[in-house]
Formats: structure tokens, C-alpha cells, sequence
């Protein structure tokens, strides 16, 4: 007596299987997928924001310790707007913060800086430390020897020439830096003088803007 064979599957049925198994699987993936590129995205915005507010915190530190000077102003802001940044503001101070890097009490300044033609530099907010600045208000004495050219102080420095090889790399997500300073009822973008009573930045990355507002109370010091 014969037995039964079983007919099996054919192909067609396992392909069939097959494909439903893939798209069982994908909708059940599909969401995961979808949490793990959300993560790295948040991953990826929260260490911009943090090296955006590191930038400031640095910016702002050096900016507490600016000392007076009888002989020239000790904080300065400058406004320029260019063709590749949507805000090339700079930011010059004496201060002493240089002297925690082991170096002379001097000038900082902070700019935005662009790939060029003749610049290969990476791109973002630098910090520069000038520290043996000379300037004609710091020579006593005859100065008909000295450069028509030369700085009357330490603060008239060309930030246009300055070389980001010399220079530390602060931000290199950022396009573009606003300085504002709170005069009688509204916020100016040129000053030069003392250090002013109160100061907002304005950080532009790719990511967005970071705003920053601070007061300084002893600045009638300064």
C-alpha cells in the first residue's frame, strides 16, 4: 500500500512567506530607526549648543577681567557686516586674562573668520591674545623716531590683518558674532570706552542663533 506524499511548498509560496516576514519586520523597525536618527540629531544639536555656550562663557570671562587704563580705552567694539558672514563684529579689550595663560596683561580679540582666496584657516569664531601691543601713549619722551603708522594705543589694533594662525580656534560652527552694548535707551553696535555697564552676543552657527546678555556692576571701575 502506497503512502501519501505531501505536496510541500512551492516556490512561489516561500517567496510569498518571505516578503511578508520583510514587511512584517520593516514596519516593526520603522519606528526605531526613526528614534535612533532623532537621537543622534538631538545628540548632534545639544554639542553645538554647549560649544556655542562654552564660546561665550570664555568670551565673557575674559571680559571680567578687563583692567582700567588711564592712557586708552579698554574695550571696543567694532561693526562690520561682509559679503560672507551675516554679522563680522569684533571685540576688543585689555585685560588681564592673559596673565592666567602665562602671559602679559594685553589685548584680546575676538572675531569671525572666513575661508578665503589667500586664507586656508578653518572657519569660525577665533581668539586672539596680543599681548606685547606697542603703541605711542605707552613711550614717554620723544617719539619723532616712531612710525606715523604705529597704533596711538594698544586697542587700535587692524583686526583685518589678523592671522588665525596665530590665533585659537573658539567656535567652529560659527558664521557670524553681534556685539551689543546697552547705551542710554538702546543697544549700539560701535563702541569705544570703558567697559560698559551692560553686553549682549549674539552667536550665529548653522544651527541657529545663541544669545547671551550679561551685566557688569563694577564696570564704572573699568
Amino acid at each position: 500500500m502506497r503512502r501519501g506524499v505531501s505536496p510541500g511548498f512551492t516556490l512561489i509560496e516561500i517567496m510569498l512567506v518571505v516578503g511578508l516576514v520583510g514587511i512584517i519586520a520593516a514596519a516593526a523597525l520603522a519606528p526605531l530607526v526613526f528614534t535612533i536618527r532623532s537621537l543622534e540629531e538631538a545628540q548632534r544639536r545639544w554639542g553645538s549648543s554647549h560649544n556655542t555656550a562654552a564660546a561665550v562663557d570664555r568670551i565673557y570671562s575674559d571680559i571680567r577681567r578687563v583692567i582700567p587704563n588711564p592712557s586708552f580705552s579698554t574695550f571696543k567694539i567694532i561693526h562690520k557686516s561682509g559679503f560672507s558672514t551675516e554679522a563680522d563684529d569684533r571685540l576688543v579689550m585689555w585685560s588681564a586674562a592673559p596673565k592666567y595663560e602665562g602671559k602679559n596683561v594685553g589685548v584680546v580679540v575676538y572675531k569671525i573668520v572666513t575661508k578665503g582666496v589667500l586664507n586656508n584657516a578653518k572657519p569660525g569664531l577665533y581668539r586672539w591674545v596680543l599681548a606685547n601691543v606697542p603703541s605711542k601713549s605707552t613711550v614717554s619722551g620723544d617719539i619723532s623716531g616712531r612710525s606715523a603708522s604705529e597704533p596711538e594705543s594698544p586697542m587700535d589694533v587692524n583686526t583685518d590683518e589678523l592671522d588665525p594662525k596665530v590665533a585659537k580656534l573658539m567656535l567652529a560652527d560659527a558664521v557670524g558674532v553681534k556685539f551689543y552694548v546697552w547705551q542710554g535707551n538702546k543697544w549700539a553696535q560701535e563702541y569705544d570706552g570703558k567697559l560698559p555697564n551692560l553686553l549682549k552676543t549674539e552667536i550665529i552657527t548653522k544651527e541657529g542663533t545663541y544669545s547671551h546678555t550679561e551685566r557688569f556692576p563694577n564696570a564704572a571701575e573699568k
